[in-house]
């Protein structure tokens, strides 16, 4: 069965394989983690319990990307989650920095269609009148 839909979540739910297209022509196709993959990246949240943490970053050099989100939550950009944690809870505790929780998430196929394409999904609908008229019932 052939399904059509510019809902990426919906996509991910109901299709074991998909396609990703951009201007009628197929640019990506596979599983939905297989095309996230395409990224390789996660992103880490850590809320910390005290706002002494601006060694933070410096002591994770080891990440692709670290930015305080707020003064204190951390997030972090890093190849895999599981392998990571360990190095990071490593370099807090050697900071003697308190982490409340850890959260992450894998990149949504949203993401891997902006990758793949410069611009968002909504931007490409936006951009072709043909495709803004039609509705969704």
């Amino acid at each position: 069965m052939l399904m059509t839909t510019h809902y990426m979540d919906e996509a991910e739910e109901l299709a074991h394989r998909i396609a990703i297209m951009d201007r009628g022509k197929m640019i990506a196709e596979g599983a939905a983690d297989e095309l996230k993959s395409m990224l390789g990246m996660d992103v880490v949240y850590i809320p910390l319990d005290n706002s002494n943490n601006a060694d933070i970053c410096e002591a994770l050099d080891f990440v692709k990307g670290c930015k305080h989100v707020t003064h204190y939550e951390v997030e972090l950009v890093v190849d895999k989650a599981s392998k990571a944690l360990p190095e990071i809870f490593s370099a807090v505790d050697r900071l003697g920095i308190r982490v409340r929780e850890v959260s992450y998430r894998r990149p949504t196929l949203n993401k891997v269609f902006l990758h793949l394409t410069g611009r968002e999904l909504r931007d490409a609908l936006e951009s072709n009148p043909i495709l803004h008229r039609i509705r969704r019932w």
